[in-house]
């Protein structure tokens, strides 16, 4: 009768003994780079699921971009590739089988993975971005392909620099602010006309 109270919180139904500790060494140790990329290249993304493909950083804002950041973005394409490698091996199992619905939580789980990967990796390139352009990093509905910033940047920029005119066209005037004179340089006399005019 103790045992369901005996399984530690956040912790589901246990797994067979060798898989259980191949799965804890495998999460608990770093593999071979040489091995990892081999089996990856195994693993392509398929032809028909082009959004598996890891997408590059856009040229005009990874030349805006330091030696470290650079670094760490190849790391983490590099991790979005054995992710993709993963899903595809998993994909290419259940391809033409019948999914259980642990199946299809599993993908879920593991293709959401690679979109909150990228909504990171544009996180990280914000401080290369004019914060007047912040709208750009933020995690998009539907990731672009090929392009982290998508095919169409240049006009996304315009858009905003469009919106940004219209928005300080709209805003309203500060209490007590005037109008600047067409001529604030001129000055006028006592009988209210400006100097060498006659009224």
């Amino acid at each position: 009768l103790a045992l369901p109270f005996a399984v530690p919180s956040g912790a589901g139904e246990p797994l067979g003994e060798e898989l259980a500790t191949t799965i804890n060494y495998m999460v608990s140790h770093q593999l071979q780079d040489l091995t990892m990329d081999e089996t990856a290249k195994k693993h392509e993304p398929p032809s028909n699921c082009e959004l598996l493909r890891v997408p590059t950083v856009n040229q005009v804002i990874w030349g805006q971009m330091g030696p470290n950041m650079r670094s760490q973005e190849i790391k983490m394409q590099r991790i979005l590739k054995l992710l993709a490698a993963g899903i595809t091996a998993f994909a290419r199992i259940m391809d033409g089988a019948y999914m259980t619905r642990t199946h299809q939580e599993a993908l879920g789980l593991l293709c959401n993975t690679n979109f909150e990967i990228n909504g990171l990796r544009k996180r990280a390139i914000r401080p290369t971005i004019n914060p007047r352009y912040a709208a750009l990093y933020k995690s998009a509905t539907v990731q672009p392909p090929d392009l982290l910033f998508g095919a169409d940047l240049t006009k996304q920029v315009r858009e905003i620099n469009e919106d940004a005119k219209t928005m300080s066209l709209m805003r309203p005037m500060k209490p007590g602010r005037q109008l600047k004179r067409k001529y604030p340089y001129r000055t006028t006399t006592a009988s209210g006309a400006a100097p060498g005019t006659s009224r």
